[in-house]
Protein backbone atom coordinates (compact mmCIF):
# COMPACT_ATOMS: atom_id res chain seq x y z
CA UNK A 1 0.00 0.00 0.00
CA UNK A 2 2.89 2.29 0.87
CA UNK A 3 4.60 1.57 -2.45
CA UNK A 4 1.44 2.41 -4.35
CA UNK A 5 1.15 5.73 -2.49
CA UNK A 6 4.76 6.63 -3.32
CA UNK A 7 4.16 5.73 -6.95
CA UNK A 8 1.09 7.97 -7.10
CA UNK A 9 2.97 10.84 -5.42
CA UNK A 10 5.86 10.49 -7.88
CA UNK A 11 3.47 10.55 -10.86
CA UNK A 12 1.72 13.59 -9.41
CA UNK A 13 5.05 15.33 -8.87
CA UNK A 14 6.14 14.60 -12.44
CA UNK A 15 2.83 15.91 -13.76
CA UNK A 16 3.26 19.14 -11.83
CA UNK A 17 6.79 19.53 -13.18
CA UNK A 18 5.59 18.94 -16.73
CA UNK A 19 2.78 21.47 -16.43
CA UNK A 20 5.21 23.99 -14.96
CA UNK A 21 7.67 23.43 -17.78
CA UNK A 22 4.98 23.84 -20.44
CA UNK A 23 3.74 26.99 -18.71
CA UNK A 24 7.22 28.49 -18.65
CA UNK A 25 7.75 27.56 -22.29
CA UNK A 26 4.50 29.17 -23.34
CA UNK A 27 5.42 32.31 -21.43
CA UNK A 28 8.80 32.43 -23.11
CA UNK A 29 7.30 32.20 -26.60
CA UNK A 30 4.41 34.45 -25.74
CA UNK A 31 6.73 37.15 -24.44
CA UNK A 32 8.40 37.55 -27.82
CA UNK A 33 6.80 40.68 -29.33
CA UNK A 34 5.43 40.52 -32.89
CA UNK A 35 7.37 41.99 -35.78
CA UNK A 36 5.88 45.33 -36.80
CA UNK A 37 6.94 47.72 -39.57
CA UNK A 38 5.82 51.34 -39.14
CA UNK A 39 5.79 54.38 -41.40
CA UNK A 40 3.89 57.58 -42.05
CA UNK A 41 1.31 58.16 -44.78
CA UNK A 42 3.39 58.82 -47.90
CA UNK A 43 1.99 57.54 -51.20
CA UNK A 44 3.12 55.79 -53.33
CA UNK A 45 5.64 54.40 -50.83
CA UNK A 46 3.55 53.52 -47.78
CA UNK A 47 -0.05 54.57 -47.23
CA UNK A 48 -3.61 53.49 -46.47
CA UNK A 49 -5.74 53.48 -49.63
CA UNK A 50 -9.41 54.36 -50.03
CA UNK A 51 -10.41 50.82 -49.11
CA UNK A 52 -8.54 51.03 -45.81
CA UNK A 53 -5.76 48.73 -47.02
CA UNK A 54 -2.11 49.35 -46.19
CA UNK A 55 -0.23 49.39 -49.47
CA UNK A 56 2.56 51.04 -51.44
CA UNK A 57 5.91 50.22 -53.03
CA UNK A 58 7.82 49.92 -49.76
CA UNK A 59 4.99 47.95 -48.16
CA UNK A 60 5.29 45.39 -50.97
CA UNK A 61 9.04 45.28 -50.39
CA UNK A 62 8.39 44.51 -46.71
CA UNK A 63 6.00 41.69 -47.61
CA UNK A 64 8.59 40.24 -50.00
CA UNK A 65 11.24 40.63 -47.31
CA UNK A 66 9.19 38.75 -44.71
CA UNK A 67 8.36 35.97 -47.16
CA UNK A 68 12.03 35.56 -48.07
CA UNK A 69 13.00 35.46 -44.38
CA UNK A 70 10.09 33.08 -43.62
CA UNK A 71 8.80 35.42 -40.94
CA UNK A 72 5.42 36.95 -40.15
CA UNK A 73 4.87 40.64 -39.49
CA UNK A 74 2.48 43.55 -39.84
CA UNK A 75 2.71 47.01 -41.39
CA UNK A 76 1.17 50.01 -39.63
CA UNK A 77 0.73 53.54 -40.98
CA UNK A 78 0.94 56.20 -38.29
CA UNK A 79 2.54 59.64 -37.72
CA UNK A 80 6.32 59.77 -38.01
CA UNK A 81 6.93 60.87 -34.40
CA UNK A 82 4.92 57.93 -33.05
CA UNK A 83 6.67 55.50 -35.38
CA UNK A 84 10.10 56.81 -34.42
CA UNK A 85 9.38 56.48 -30.69
CA UNK A 86 7.94 52.99 -31.14
CA UNK A 87 11.05 51.81 -32.98
CA UNK A 88 13.26 53.11 -30.17
CA UNK A 89 11.16 51.90 -27.23
CA UNK A 90 9.74 48.60 -28.50
CA UNK A 91 11.71 45.55 -29.67
CA UNK A 92 10.89 44.10 -33.10
CA UNK A 93 9.51 47.42 -34.33
CA UNK A 94 11.06 48.58 -37.59
CA UNK A 95 10.87 51.94 -39.37
CA UNK A 96 10.33 51.30 -43.07
CA UNK A 97 12.15 54.36 -44.41
CA UNK A 98 14.46 56.23 -42.07
CA UNK A 99 17.23 58.57 -43.16
CA UNK A 100 20.59 57.35 -41.92
CA UNK A 101 22.07 60.45 -40.30
CA UNK A 102 25.16 60.82 -38.08
CA UNK A 103 23.04 61.44 -34.96
CA UNK A 104 20.98 58.30 -35.60
CA UNK A 105 23.81 55.98 -36.60
CA UNK A 106 24.47 54.46 -33.18
CA UNK A 107 20.90 54.73 -31.91
CA UNK A 108 19.52 52.26 -34.44
CA UNK A 109 20.29 48.94 -36.06
CA UNK A 110 20.21 49.18 -39.85
CA UNK A 111 18.65 46.40 -41.91
CA UNK A 112 19.58 48.04 -45.20
CA UNK A 113 18.74 50.66 -47.81
CA UNK A 114 15.24 50.56 -49.22
CA UNK A 115 15.48 53.65 -51.44
CA UNK A 116 17.53 56.74 -52.21
CA UNK A 117 16.15 60.25 -52.37
CA UNK A 118 17.56 63.76 -52.32
CA UNK A 119 16.70 66.99 -50.56
CA UNK A 120 15.74 70.22 -52.28
CA UNK A 121 14.59 73.75 -51.57
CA UNK A 122 11.43 74.45 -53.56
CA UNK A 123 9.54 77.69 -53.97
CA UNK A 124 6.79 79.25 -56.04
CA UNK A 125 7.45 79.76 -59.74
CA UNK A 126 5.96 83.26 -59.64
CA UNK A 127 8.25 84.31 -56.80
CA UNK A 128 10.34 87.47 -57.14
CA UNK A 129 13.39 85.39 -56.20
CA UNK A 130 15.22 84.87 -59.46
CA UNK A 131 18.38 83.09 -58.43
CA UNK A 132 19.68 81.12 -55.48
CA UNK A 133 23.10 79.48 -55.52
CA UNK A 134 23.73 78.13 -52.05
CA UNK A 135 21.96 77.36 -48.79
CA UNK A 136 23.75 80.39 -47.37
CA UNK A 137 21.87 82.59 -49.87
CA UNK A 138 18.58 81.22 -48.52
CA UNK A 139 19.27 82.68 -45.07
CA UNK A 140 17.93 85.98 -46.37
CA UNK A 141 14.54 84.29 -46.76
CA UNK A 142 12.27 82.04 -44.68
CA UNK A 143 12.54 78.29 -45.13
CA UNK A 144 9.91 75.85 -43.89
CA UNK A 145 10.02 72.19 -42.99
CA UNK A 146 8.42 69.71 -40.57
CA UNK A 147 9.18 69.92 -36.86
CA UNK A 148 11.03 66.81 -35.69
CA UNK A 149 12.35 65.90 -39.13
CA UNK A 150 16.10 65.72 -39.71
CA UNK A 151 15.69 68.58 -42.17
CA UNK A 152 14.77 70.82 -39.21
CA UNK A 153 17.96 70.02 -37.28
CA UNK A 154 19.95 70.25 -40.53
CA UNK A 155 18.75 73.81 -41.10
CA UNK A 156 19.36 74.76 -37.48
CA UNK A 157 22.89 73.33 -37.68
CA UNK A 158 23.45 75.50 -40.75
CA UNK A 159 22.50 78.74 -39.02
CA UNK A 160 18.72 78.96 -39.46
CA UNK A 161 16.59 79.90 -36.46
CA UNK A 162 12.89 80.02 -35.63
CA UNK A 163 11.35 83.47 -35.45
CA UNK A 164 14.05 84.59 -37.89
CA UNK A 165 14.32 82.56 -41.09
CA UNK A 166 13.00 79.12 -40.13
CA UNK A 167 9.36 78.00 -40.02
CA UNK A 168 8.55 74.61 -38.49
CA UNK A 169 5.18 73.01 -39.17
CA UNK A 170 3.54 70.02 -37.50
CA UNK A 171 1.98 68.71 -40.73
CA UNK A 172 2.95 68.87 -44.39
CA UNK A 173 -0.47 70.34 -45.21
CA UNK A 174 0.25 73.32 -42.97
CA UNK A 175 3.77 73.66 -44.38
CA UNK A 176 2.54 73.75 -48.00
CA UNK A 177 -0.19 76.19 -47.01
CA UNK A 178 2.48 78.50 -45.63
CA UNK A 179 4.35 78.37 -48.95
CA UNK A 180 1.38 78.73 -51.30
CA UNK A 181 -0.04 81.56 -49.20
CA UNK A 182 3.38 83.25 -49.44
CA UNK A 183 3.99 83.29 -45.71
CA UNK A 184 7.34 81.54 -46.27
CA UNK A 185 9.67 81.60 -49.26
CA UNK A 186 10.91 78.01 -49.52
CA UNK A 187 10.24 74.51 -48.33
CA UNK A 188 13.01 72.03 -47.66
CA UNK A 189 11.79 68.54 -48.50
CA UNK A 190 12.72 65.19 -49.98
CA UNK A 191 11.96 65.08 -53.67
CA UNK A 192 10.19 61.73 -53.38
CA UNK A 193 6.40 61.90 -53.67
CA UNK A 194 6.59 65.68 -53.83
CA UNK A 195 3.78 66.08 -56.38
CA UNK A 196 1.46 63.76 -54.46
CA UNK A 197 2.24 65.43 -51.13
CA UNK A 198 1.38 68.86 -52.53
CA UNK A 199 -1.79 67.59 -54.22
CA UNK A 200 -2.91 65.94 -50.99
CA UNK A 201 -2.51 69.31 -49.26
CA UNK A 202 -4.84 70.84 -51.88
CA UNK A 203 -2.36 72.69 -54.08
CA UNK A 204 -0.90 72.39 -57.58
CA UNK A 205 2.66 71.07 -57.85
CA UNK A 206 3.01 72.77 -61.24
CA UNK A 207 3.16 76.09 -59.38
CA UNK A 208 6.47 75.31 -57.70
CA UNK A 209 10.02 74.73 -58.88
CA UNK A 210 13.30 73.56 -57.30
CA UNK A 211 15.79 76.29 -56.41
CA UNK A 212 18.63 74.35 -54.73
CA UNK A 213 19.47 70.65 -54.55
CA UNK A 214 21.09 69.88 -51.19
CA UNK A 215 23.56 67.14 -52.06
CA UNK A 216 25.19 67.13 -48.59
CA UNK A 217 21.92 66.17 -46.95
CA UNK A 218 21.68 62.41 -46.14
CA UNK A 219 19.77 60.72 -48.92
CA UNK A 220 19.56 57.02 -48.05
CA UNK A 221 16.24 55.74 -46.74
CA UNK A 222 16.74 52.63 -44.63
CA UNK A 223 14.80 49.96 -42.82
CA UNK A 224 15.88 50.41 -39.21
CA UNK A 225 15.04 49.34 -35.68
CA UNK A 226 16.07 50.33 -32.18
CA UNK A 227 18.67 48.67 -30.00
CA UNK A 228 16.13 46.49 -28.16
CA UNK A 229 15.59 44.25 -31.20
CA UNK A 230 17.81 41.18 -31.36
CA UNK A 231 20.78 41.46 -33.71
CA UNK A 232 19.95 37.98 -35.03
CA UNK A 233 16.57 39.19 -36.33
CA UNK A 234 18.17 42.27 -37.87
CA UNK A 235 20.76 40.12 -39.63
CA UNK A 236 18.11 37.71 -40.92
CA UNK A 237 16.07 40.55 -42.42
CA UNK A 238 19.21 42.17 -43.81
CA UNK A 239 20.13 38.97 -45.63
CA UNK A 240 16.58 38.66 -46.96
CA UNK A 241 16.70 42.24 -48.27
CA UNK A 242 19.96 41.51 -50.06
CA UNK A 243 18.44 38.38 -51.60
CA UNK A 244 15.32 40.09 -53.01
CA UNK A 245 17.56 42.74 -54.54
CA UNK A 246 19.79 40.11 -56.11
CA UNK A 247 16.97 37.96 -57.48
CA UNK A 248 15.18 40.92 -59.08
CA UNK A 249 12.06 40.92 -56.90
CA UNK A 250 12.86 44.34 -55.42
CA UNK A 251 13.38 45.83 -58.87
CA UNK A 252 10.05 44.44 -60.12
CA UNK A 253 8.25 46.19 -57.29
CA UNK A 254 10.01 49.49 -58.00
CA UNK A 255 9.16 49.25 -61.72
CA UNK A 256 5.53 48.47 -60.88
CA UNK A 257 5.33 51.86 -59.13
CA UNK A 258 7.43 53.67 -61.76
CA UNK A 259 10.25 54.18 -59.31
Amino acid sequence: MKAISVHIINKTYLAILLVGLLFKTSLAYGSEPPIVFVAEQLPPYHYVNQNGQTTGAFVEVIHALLQQAELKGNVKIQPFARSFKAAVDQPNTFLISLLNTPSRQDAFQWVGKIYQSYAVLVGLKNSDINHLSTLEDAKSYTVGTIRGYHSASFLIDHGFAEQENLSLSVTSKHMWGMLFNQRIDFVMTNYIALDRDIARAGYNANDIKPYIFLYKFPNELNIATGLLTSSALVEKLSQALTTIKQNGEYQKIMEKYDL
